[in-house]
């Protein structure tokens, strides 16, 4: 569906980056839906736009769409879901590399099709492959503590040791057309688990250079980062932000909220 408006185009606010009571790491929510959904109504400037992000896989975007659906949130236009990975790079601050595969929910099938395509990565442990699907990562937790019998903790435990190679991940948008048709890559441009933790290690230089050529999207907010992006850096302009980079790259900052206080304020 189009709208039109009379003014022509406006901005609206998004937030790309945001979590969902029972996110499978740092989860500070305590199953509070009804704070969840107030906060998010509440917020001024309205929210048009959700990106619910979970940790390897769609299980909070699953059920933060329901409740759109169902009418809980009138002032969203838009709900699409955003997965977090962790790349094997470690940063200066030994943080892994955060990398956001944020999909456009237009196909009717996109979460079988995003589950099955994360299901062809693929992490070694032991002898045995794991899979990027919830039963894997279930498994592998329970290869990190064999004694843990809680299924929930086991999936976190998976999930907290699961790491993807740029490499796997190139060749993934290589041979699924469907992903390079319905997927943005972000990447986040900070320090602490971002490129810019890079920086400090020239034996990093081209693999830093790499990921973000790769990306589609850098997760930031400071002017530095708008500008050089933007091709408007002293040292870089557009021609040589296209040339290294592959083309200029938008800046979107998220609340990356864990907790009621931080969802949207």
């Amino acid at each position: 569906m189009t709208n039109s408006s009379p003014v022509g185009s406006r901005w609206h606010r998004w937030d790309p980056h945001l979590h969902a009571p029972g996110t499978l790491l740092n989860d500070q929510f305590k199953g509070n839906w009804s704070t969840y959904i107030d906060s998010i109504n509440n917020a001024s400037p309205a929210v048009k736009a959700l990106g619910v992000t979970d940790y390897f896989c769609i299980r909070t975007y699953r059920e933060v769409k329901g409740r759109w659906e169902a009418g809980a949130l009138p002032n969203v236009a838009l709900v699409f879901p955003n997965v977090e990975l962790r790349l094997d790079i470690k940063t200066a601050k030994k943080l892994p590399i955060n990398i956001h595969l944020l999909f456009s929910p237009d196909d009717s099938h996109h979460e079988l099709e995003i589950e099955r395509i994360l299901g062809r990565l693929e992490f070694e442990y032991a002898g045995r492959i794991y899979q990027c699907r919830v039963d894997q990562l279930t498994a592998l937790g329970r290869a990190v503590n064999p004694s843990q019998t809680n299924e929930d903790a086991a999936l976190r435990l998976g999930v907290q040791q699961f790491k993807v190679s740029l490499d796997d991940l190139k060749h993934l948008f290589r041979t699924e057309a469907w992903l390079r048709q319905n997927c943005l890559v972000a990447v986040a441009g900070g320090s602490n688990d971002g490129t810019a933790g890079l920086q400090a290690d020239d034996s990093y230089f081209l693999t830093r250079k790499e990921i973000e050529r790769f990306a589609d999207i850098i997760f930031a907010s400071t002017p530095s980062q708008r500008e050089f992006w933007l091709g408007k850096h002293p040292t870089h302009d557009v021609a040589s932000i296209e040339k290294e980079y592959g083309s200029l790259k938008p800046c979107l900052h998220g609340s990356d909220s864990h907790s009621e206080s931080g969802t949207v304020a």
